[in-house]
């Protein structure tokens, strides 16, 4: 078998974080959770061919028969 660098460095990572809290899962998890209420959340980037005067962002009208629902 094969040794894969991107697995081995994981199971370094998940062993050295189960001996920083004792093998706790409950601790562990509050520890991740904790860090995700620090991530930052940014506005997504507009690019220019996202910019209103794109032709495939233009509004294109509903014909009126199909804006309404259909009752039946």
């Amino acid at each position: 078998m094969m040794n894969d660098p991107i697995n081995d460095e994981i199971l370094r990572i998940k062993r050295e974080l189960a001996n920083q809290f004792g093998n706790n899962l409950d601790r562990i998890v509050a520890d991740i959770k904790s860090r995700e209420r620090n991530t930052v959340t940014l506005e997504p980037r507009v690019f220019p061919s996202q910019t209103s005067g794109s032709p495939h962002l233009q509004n294109k009208s509903v014909p009126k028969d199909l804006s309404t629902p259909v009752s039946g």
